[in-house]
């Protein structure tokens, strides 16, 4: 399993969107896929909101849920 925080670095140069960054990073997600990977990823943005601390409590009682 893998858990990935990206920033904007992850598919912009500056404050351009970079469609080269974003395909590196989705060509990434299918090789872990094709490893045998899970991969879930949470924007940096949505991890600075107020509730953030819900949505991820939320997150981890769902996989854990799913993984019994």
């Amino acid at each position: 399993m893998v858990l990935e925080v990206d920033g904007k670095q992850h598919y912009a140069n500056g404050d351009l969107a970079s469609p080269a960054l974003y395909s590196e990073m989705v060509s990434e997600d299918r090789r872990l896929r094709l490893a045998g990977y899970e991969v879930y990823r949470f924007g940096g943005a949505e991890l600075m909101k107020d509730d953030a601390d819900r949505m991820v409590a939320e997150f981890f009682d769902q996989l854990a849920e799913r993984m019994r």
